[in-house]
């Protein structure tokens, strides 16, 4: 018995909400952002959102010496508005009649379903991570955002820098650099992250110690926020991290728990304080886009990696859509099939429609150079 593509769909759209919710658990940030609640599913009333940063207190302090002095009122103005976009991604695959009409049975259909939505939906998720890790994942995905503040990203026709700037704080605050989620950091204090570079590696240049300081400068900036949780590193930082450990006890965190369709240690984290330090393989250090820094030549070594140290407890991820049926809800939602005219093709389409922001640059940061051993 042939298989329609009408039950192709329908088994793709009852497969796709584990195999996405697969998709948060195998990339730690999004796993985070969603286990914090900060996944908002409202719907926006324009095609940005906007988000607000305070630099400052609201008031003034007047001290009382004789008992007349006159209390200092008024509000500082201190709040400022950073925005964010969502791209609209589309993933198009195409399935020819001729496998459907000589599909025979629930077998055959596993075997299509093996062939084309799966490896389509996991291609998509492999460009995804890609892209958020390097910004480098090509012209197809790259307006999602991206992590590395060497490059940019385009969400909605202009290109925007990426999170993190491998610069000082106080470098990152001089007038001409780049504007990140809508925001100068040379106007806006404290729009900035926290970074440390490390040019003699791991071992001889103290690793372990730029990493703390980075840590501990993250932690500071707010205290109710809490401290970085989410750490993650390029296979050679993350390898010299592990090698410093070599006499002491490990406590190794398992981001794939409670899925019982992912296969284990699929992803495998060390703890870093109160940190999980995640190994994440697209960042390759003979790549362009980590073979040194945004600063002046000759601060770093070439190839000296980078660890985003992250507080997800500052990112918020949103999507756009509420009719499945028509522009979808965005969240790697299936749509289709369509016939392709004058073809015997089927299409189909994931539609992936997602933010993700942070309010508080400040309390997250980097580290580069321990690739280095």
């Amino acid at each position: 018995m042939a298989i329609s593509p009408d039950v192709l769909a329908s088994c793709l759209v009852d497969l796709m909400p584990s195999y996405s919710e697969l998709f948060v658990q195998w990339h730690p940030i999004l796993q985070k952002v969603l286990e914090r609640g900060n996944m908002d599913r409202s719907v926006l009333q324009g095609p940005f959102r906007e988000f607000v940063v305070v630099t400052g207190g609201p008031g003034t302090v007047t001290q009382i010496v004789t008992g007349s002095e006159v209390i200092a009122g008024g509000r500082n103005q201190n709040a400022l508005r950073g925005n964010t976009f969502a791209p609209r991604l589309i993933y198009a695959f195409d399935v020819p009649g001729k496998d459907l009409a000589e599909a025979n049975g629930e077998m055959d259909l596993a075997k299509i379903i093996k062939h084309y939505p799966e490896l389509a939906l996991s291609d998509f998720h492999e460009m995804i991570a890609l892209q958020m890790a390097t910004g480098t994942a090509g012209t197809g995905v790259n307006g999602f955002i991206t992590l590395n503040g060497t490059t940019t990203y385009n969400p909605q026709g202009t290109a925007r820098q990426g999170a993190f700037r491998q610069l000082t704080p106080a470098a990152q605050s001089v007038a001409g650099q780049p504007i990140r989620f809508g925001l100068d950091s040379a106007t806006t204090p404290g729009w900035v992250n926290q970074y440390g570079s490390v040019p003699t590696g791991m071992a001889a240049g103290n690793g372990r110690g730029t990493m703390r300081q980075v840590y501990f400068a993250c932690a500071r900036q707010q205290k109710t926020i809490g401290p970085v949780d989410l750490l993650l590193g390029d296979e050679l930082s993350y390898l010299n991290y592990l090698d410093s450990l070599d006499a002491q006890v490990r406590i190794v965190q398992d981001s794939t728990k409670g899925g019982d369709r992912a296969p284990k240690q699929i992803r495998q984290g060390i703890k870093f304080l109160d940190a999980d330090f995640y190994l994440e393989e697209d960042i390759q250090v003979a790549d362009a886009a980590y073979a040194g820094s945004d600063a002046a030549p000759g601060v770093l070594n070439l190839n000296g990696g980078i660890i985003y140290m992250i507080n997800t407890n500052t990112w918020h991820s949103y999507t756009l859509g509420h009719d499945a049926g028509r522009e979808t809800k965005g969240d790697f939602a299936v749509r289709g099939p369509f016939r392709i005219p004058e073809q015997d093709l089927f299409r189909y389409e994931i539609v992936l429609n997602m933010g993700l922001h942070t309010t508080q640059l400040r309390a997250n940061g980097c580290v580069t150079g321990l690739a280095l051993p």
